[in-house]
């Protein structure tokens, strides 16, 4: 368990504001401990740039990341036109295929079909019966 005790005194800030008679005055001295630079602002002569944090291995490293990532961006690019080529292709393989097979069905159901079915009956002698209209009767 922590106690704290009520002798200890918290650090805090000293006081870099003057006093308002001081300023009136005229007089630089400080209002807490006499001292005539806790007034002013301490500006460095050394003004930080916003690339101080950056050394130059991280930005070759940076520059190799980046330039990896564009090499497998290009690659990916160039391997999908790649894949869509050859699924043209395919496709035009494909169209070409099935209009010869619906050539290939049209003779073949041509062949199969009524016309020539009652065409080749005829030939070997059969006798067409004509048309199948007759009503049947069917007596109660």
């Amino acid at each position: 368990m922590i106690v704290k005790s009520p002798l200890k005194k918290k650090k805090t800030k000293r006081n870099v504001r003057k006093a308002p008679s001081e300023r009136s005055n005229g007089s630089t001295k400080s209002f807490t401990n006499g001292s005539t630079n806790h007034g002013k602002r301490k500006s460095s002569s050394k003004k930080k740039s916003s690339f101080s944090g950056l050394k130059p291995w991280k930005i070759i490293l940076g520059a190799f990341i980046v330039g990896a990532i564009g090499v497998l961006y290009l690659s990916h690019v160039f391997a999908t036109q790649k894949l869509l080529r050859e699924v043209n292709q395919l496709e035009r393989e494909y169209n070409q295929a099935k209009r010869t097979n619906d050539d290939y069905r049209l003779i073949y159901d041509r062949m199969i079909g009524p016309a020539e079915i009652y065409g080749k009956a005829k030939d070997q002698g059969f006798i067409n019966g004509g048309p199948a209209e007759k009503v049947i009767e069917v007596e109660q």
